[in-house]
């Protein structure tokens, strides 16, 4: 009787194992089936979405171009010489940098 305790624990065991086997293999089919998709449906989004945004950046800057034309401005930008620098104002400097240390309580 023990023998045969023992052998059916055995084919239960091997059986067990088959079976899960068997569910765990599903599950990773069906995991990876899952992830495929995804990855395909993802990236057909991303170039729908580039797609879409290069025709209406053409719509837009066409119907642009229609209702005005583009105008250059040129604008010229005068610079007045440089005054020379004087030994009076690097002391307005120093006074200026002793008061504001001064007030700062520095």
């Amino acid at each position: 009787m023990n023998w045969l305790k023992v052998g059916a624990v055995v084919i239960g065991g091997i059986i067990v194992f088959f079976v899960l086997d068997s569910v765990v293999h599903v599950l990773l089919g069906l995991l990876t089936t899952i992830a495929f998709v995804a990855i395909v449906v993802g990236g057909g989004y991303v170039a729908y979405k580039i797609l879409g945004a290069r025709r209406r950046r053409e719509v837009k800057d066409r119907s642009g171009e229609r209702k005005r034309p583009r105008q250059v401005e040129e604008r010229t930008i005068v610079v007045p010489p440089a005054a020379p620098t004087t030994h009076a104002a690097h002391h307005d400097v120093e006074d200026e940098l002793a008061r504001i240390k001064r007030e700062m309580g520095g």
